[in-house]
């Protein structure tokens, strides 16, 4: 049976595994999710070999010359609190779902209902047994970084709450998807809690690397199934969307110039 348990508090943090200390920037009522500064290499989605700048052979007749329009989606960067709480607040770092959606409702609020319906994320596993946290069926969407920049002739679009994205003609949704979440796999929550930086961070706190992988109750005809939650990254919205933008744009161009 699924416990439900209440969001804990930050654990009392155990002897530092480097010479730098962790810093109170927030008090520990403050609602932000980085409360305290930590001696910790976080990953960025893309990589260190990230290239940041425009290319231009979005404006080039090597990629207009290919470029076939075909469907329009939408990459969206949502968040709720119970994500706050039970895992950004916890590791001092931010935590966004990061994924596609061909809703066209305003806000995108099919796709939130949704997610809040499902409980995504909302349950990890102690031993045998599931346990679920609090605050995770009301999603919302965050904004973009006002300051990213498209490249000439991209096929993306910068919304107030999201990146509209017009694919390729023979470059279908699913694999879109699946190659954007491939893309930014090095940042994947529960791909990193388990890797050795993951471990010891987590270890520095007191905090089970096994609490931050995290699961989806569905409600199935013939009982619940658990579902690992694949699209939890370590993302900061305001600093870093220019990446996610970047990465995009590389996977059309990609596709677009790896073809016939």
């Amino acid at each position: 049976m699924t416990k439900i348990l209440p969001a804990r508090l930050p654990a009392t943090s155990i002897a530092p595994r480097c010479n730098a200390t962790p810093r109170r920037l927030k008090d520990v009522h403050s609602p932000a999710a980085v409360r305290l500064w930590v001696p910790t290499a976080w990953p960025e989605i893309g990589g260190p070999r990230l290239d940041l700048k425009p290319d231009p052979r979005f404006a080039e007749p090597i990629f207009t010359s290919r470029f076939i329009p075909g469907e329009r989606t939408t990459v969206y960067i949502a968040g709720c609190r119970g994500l706050l709480s039970s895992v950004a607040q916890l590791l001092h770092i931010g935590a966004w779902k990061i994924s596609t959606t061909q809703d066209e409702t305003p806000g995108l609020q099919r796709r939130l209902d949704a997610l809040g319906t499902d409980r995504y994320g909302s349950t990890y596993w102690i031993g045998a047994e599931t346990v679920e946290d609090p605050h995770f069926s009301r999603w919302g969407l965050s904004m973009v970084g006002t300051d990213v920049m498209l490249s000439p002739g991209s096929p993306l679009r910068i919304l107030p709450r999201g990146i509209e994205v017009i694919l390729p003609a023979d470059l279908d949704f699913d694999t879109f998807e699946r190659l954007l979440r491939q893309a930014l796999s090095n940042a994947e929550l529960g791909r990193w809690v388990t890797s050795w930086a993951g471990r010891a961070h987590c270890a520095r706190f007191g905090l089970s690397p096994s609490r931050f992988e995290r699961f989806s109750p569905y409600n199935m005809a013939c009982g619940d199934r658990m579902s690992r939650a694949r699209e939890i990254f370590l993302f900061k919205p305001a600093k870093q969307s220019q990446r996610l933008v970047r990465i995009i744009e590389t996977l059309i161009i990609g596709h677009v110039l790896a073809g016939p």
